[in-house]
């Protein structure tokens, strides 16, 4: 059951209630953005307290360049006598043994990721050696006289041949320290696996589709790369600025890898130059900087090169995915099945069960399928860790049945707008419970479908097309379709918040979310505000620190509003039921009889608490907050709360519509329009939820067109720079025409939904199918992703010859 709001309500009857909540209130952190004001993990001074007049030393890791290798032994005495060295570790220098996963629950301890390499190197670019300098220039100096014994072993790059065990990443002789004694039984890449049985008859159908589908490896591409600053305090407290977009979890993760009380770190997040889901795990490097902190007794800083980002920072997708749908011939959808094979890369992380997590429930997207099966193994290779990229785990599935449904279009030959709509979930199906167990909030995915089709002007655009292919055209054009929708939250359904009045009457409020440029500076203000009475200039958001808070999720899968939001929401109310007695006290009157209105004839909302029927008598927050303070009660006029969804997780969906020319001489892709309806429900503001459909769009695009880790067969990356990894570029990307669609979701007070990934999970499906289609005509079915130049050309020259 879902009370929270009545869903008859529309979106205006939401906005009524409210002065700043759902106008596009500026970011208050911009000008400063602009100007180069902020400080971010690199501009840190460590406070004196902690660093208590020593230096900050500089690290520089030796890496290893090969995918897999034995160090038979290390030479680091001339490194260790350089001018300006502190000190130079390996594993050999250090007893740390991690239990082995910070997900015990999925991996046992064979997997373990060391700190720093122990005995084999698994991955091109995995920390071997620290280097620690007074100066960076001095620590890669005496990095280069480093010299290290290697014996190269097997490679294992592809997924499938992992899966067969072709060689074996981590066996008997070959594991980290862990302080766990199982040992998971008999050697295996297998680090995760869903098992789904599959009922044969049921798809027996007049149709049946299968195809392969493979969702390349991604980097996240942050501006800024991973930074940290560690040090620990004379009292042996740790304290740690870094680019994170989990504090609370990192302070975890430390706690257990070494042994300290939590209570004894302090991580704190300072201004976040871009995430995407790629600062959510950690890797050795950061790991690593608190041994070398307790070892050399300084503040270490660690600032990561873009090169380094490239070949060792955590990555996302690499997922392979073997669908089975079944159907009539009249487009109806009987039953699908997908088995995902996961690349997990070297030491399995969050990434290896982000797939079965999520899409074990919503494996039928946005459509009404009365038969789903989904199953999913996770598999070591010999490159860097994957895990969450926007969409993690949802993104690349959902958009490879997008891919699936065109190939089903075109197989019974129905247009593939008409097929969506003869499966998609109906609005007066809302909410919906789907065959998987989970439950899909109030949206109109038909009438989201036709407004972009509308939009876009669908059947002029068939008409050209058709125009075209009998002119035979050097360039075709291309149009595709992605309706979609997606599971939010992740990571744990529940986030804290406190707000405070401070002695003046202002309000300050704090989370455990994490800001990497969502705009939570804005979106909190504005409800707080709202809830209090307050001006939005009123209202600071402090958060990114395990300061503030005892607890924290972190901004991760959509899910900041629906669980930070609704309880700042909800401890503002408590603080006005609060005031209320408070204010009785000062007019002399029963609490009861106590209300509190808000008056902004002025322009500026200001909460008037006054007996109900005499508002001319009243007291504001600044006199409540002075009386309270002023008999040392500051207390009372100060509450936490956590919200926890439960089983209450919004689904923001649409549909999105690319339309290309594709030159069949070169393979050249050209974007020409992208039009994207997009239902996130209300939109506290509407101007961030532009920027964040806009830039979940371009990542999209970048990820259809050209985005692609690259590796050869003895796991060298082939693209370290952005010279080489094809990130989408200004140039690619046509204006984005946004439809904005608002359901109200029965799921939350706000009736919002999230929508930090929708943008990106549609676009790749778009684009993908816009670029198949344009060379249906030619014989082409499929292209795999990304759909490069190169891929495009040898596609249309082998449906020819």
């Amino acid at each position: 059951m879902h009370p929270v709001i009545d869903v008859a309500r529309d979106t205006a009857s939401v906005r009524s209630m409210s002065r700043y909540v759902g106008a596009s209130v500026a970011r208050p952190e911009d000008p400063a953005l602009l100007r180069g004001d902020v400080e971010f993990s690199a501009d840190v001074t460590v406070p004196e307290s902690v660093s208590e007049g020593r230096d900050v030393a500089e690290v520089v890791f030796v890496r290893s360049p090969f995918a897999h290798a034995e160090i038979l032994s290390i030479d680091a005495e001339d490194a260790r006598d350089a001018p300006g060295v502190i000190a130079v570790l390996s594993s050999a220098d250090h007893g740390v043994r991690p239990h082995g996963s910070v997900f015990p629950e999925f991996f046992d301890a064979r997997f373990a990721m060391p700190i720093l390499a122990e005995g084999v190197a698994r991955y091109v670019g995995e920390p071997v050696v620290a280097v620690v300098a007074e100066t960076q220039a001095q620590a890669i100096d005496a990095a280069e006289l480093v010299v290290i014994d290697w014996e190269p072993l097997d490679v294992v790059i592809d997924v499938n041949d992992a899966l067969v065990g072709s060689a074996v990443l981590f066996t008997d002789e070959r594991k980290a320290r862990t302080r766990s004694e199982s040992d998971g039984g008999p050697p295996t890449n297998i680090v995760h696996q869903l098992d789904c049985p599959h009922e044969a008859s049921l798809f027996n159908a007049s149709t049946v589709v299968r195809q392969r589908l493979w969702n390349p490896r991604q980097v996240p591409a942050p501006l800024e790369t991973h930074v940290q600053i560690t040090a620990f305090d004379a009292a042996g407290h740790l304290h740690i600025w870094a680019t994170t977009q989990r504090p609370h979890g990192f302070r975890d993760q430390l706690a257990d890898v070494f042994e300290l009380d939590p209570a004894s770190i302090h991580v704190h997040a300072p201004a976040v130059g871009g995430a995407f889901g790629g600062k959510v795990s950690r890797m050795q490097d950061e790991h690593a900087l608190v041994m070398i902190a307790q070892r050399v007794e300084r503040p270490v800083r660690w600032v990561q090169t873009r090169s380094e980002y490239f070949t060792g920072a955590t990555q996302g997708r690499g997922e392979q995915f073997d669908f089975v749908l079944a159907g009539t011939a009249d487009g109806r959808i009987t039953a699908l099945r997908c088995d995902v094979l996961k690349d997990s890369g070297a030491y399995p992380g969050v990434g290896a069960t982000l797939p079965a997590r999520f899409n074990v429930y919503d494996a039928s997207g946005p459509y009404d399928i009365a038969h789903i099966e989904f199953a999913s193994i996770a598999v070591v290779t010999n490159a860097p860790q994957v895990s969450a990229f926007r969409g993690a785990g949802r993104a690349a599935y959902l958009a490879a049945l997008e891919r699936v449904i065109d190939i089903y279009a075109a197989e019974i030959g129905v247009d593939p707008a008409e097929v969506r709509r003869r499966n998609l979930v109906r609005a007066d199906q809302m909410p919906y419970a789907a065959a998987s167990g989970v439950t899909f909030d109030e949206a109109d995915y038909v009438g989201d479908l036709d407004k972009a089709l509308a939009t876009i002007g669908y059947e002029g655009l068939r008409a050209e097309q058709r125009a075209r292919r009998l002119a035979r055209r050097t360039r075709q054009l291309g149009i595709g379709i992605s309706t979609y929708h997606l599971q939010t939250v992740g990571a744990g359904g529940s986030e804290e918040a406190r707000v405070e009045i401070e002695a003046d009457g202002r309000a300050t409020v704090y989370t455990g979310t994490t800001d990497q440029g969502h705009g939570h500076r804005s979106a909190w203000a504005q409800i707080a505000a709202d809830t209090l009475g307050m001006a939005i200039d009123q209202v600071a958001v402090i958060e990114g620190s395990t300061d503030h808070t005892a607890t924290g999720v972190g901004a991760v899968g959509s899910r900041s509003l629906q669980t930070a939001g609704v309880a700042i929401h909800t401890a503002s109310n408590v603080l006005i039921e609060r005031a209320k007695e408070q204010a009785a006290g000062l007019l002399e009157a029963a609490a009861t009889d106590v209300v509190c209105t808000i008056d902004d004839s002025d322009g500026t909302p200001s909460a008037r608490f006054h007996v109900a029927g005499v508002p001319s008598i009243y007291v504001g927050w600044p006199e409540i907050a002075d009386a309270v303070h002023e008999a040392d009660q500051a207390d009372a006029l100060v509450c936490g709360e956590t919200h926890n969804l439960g089983e209450d997780t919004a689904f923001p969906s649409g549909t999105q519509i690319a339309v290309v020319e594709v030159d069949t001489e070169t393979g050249q892709v050209v974007l020409s329009r992208f039009v994207s309806v997009d239902d996130c429900g209300v939109r506290i503001n509407p101007m961030i939820v532009e920027g964040q459909l806009h830039g979940g769009i371009a990542a999209g695009i970048g990820q259809a067109l050209g985005e692609e880790m690259r590796y050869d067969a003895d796991g060298n990356p082939l693209t370290t720079t952005f010279m080489d990894y094809a990130l989408a570029t200004t140039d690619m990307l046509p204006p984005f025409e946004l439809v904005a669609s608002e359901t109200v979701s029965s799921f939350n007070v706000f009736g919002a939904k999230g929508v930090g990934e929708a943008g990106g999970v549609g676009a790749v499906g778009a684009v993908h199918n816009a670029v198949v289609d344009a060379l249906g005509h030619l014989g082409v079915e499929h292209i795999e992703l990304p759909c490069t130049p190169e891929r495009v050309w040898r596609a249309v020259e082998a449906a020819q010859h």
